[in-house]
């Protein structure tokens, strides 16, 4: 495997979380739940539900051996969501 092609499968590997994880936060604190969430910075809601979705892409694919299951895009989704859905609830 030559440098650009590992370049390219770790890409496709993280950036999916991370880029729900953006549309994620601009959605629920930019339009949605503004005046809930007015506390807290984008950034920091951010990190934490990318943070919690690359855990759990990691765990799909430790847990499945594969990459693209749709059990594991379910289980990094649930993640990802459970930062912003704890500061909801609270």
């Amino acid at each position: 495997m030559s440098p650009i092609d590992l370049l390219l499968h770790l890409s496709n590997f993280l950036l999916p979380p991370l880029a729900v994880a953006a549309i994620l936060v601009l959605l629920a604190k930019g339009l949605v739940w503004r005046a809930l969430l007015a506390k807290v910075p984008w950034r920091s809601l951010w990190v934490q539900c990318a943070g919690l979705g690359l855990l759990g892409q990691l765990g799909a694919l430790l847990w499945f051996g594969v990459e693209g299951k749709l059990a594991g895009y379910a289980l990094w989704l649930g993640l990802l969501s459970l930062p912003l859905a704890w500061r909801l609830v609270r």
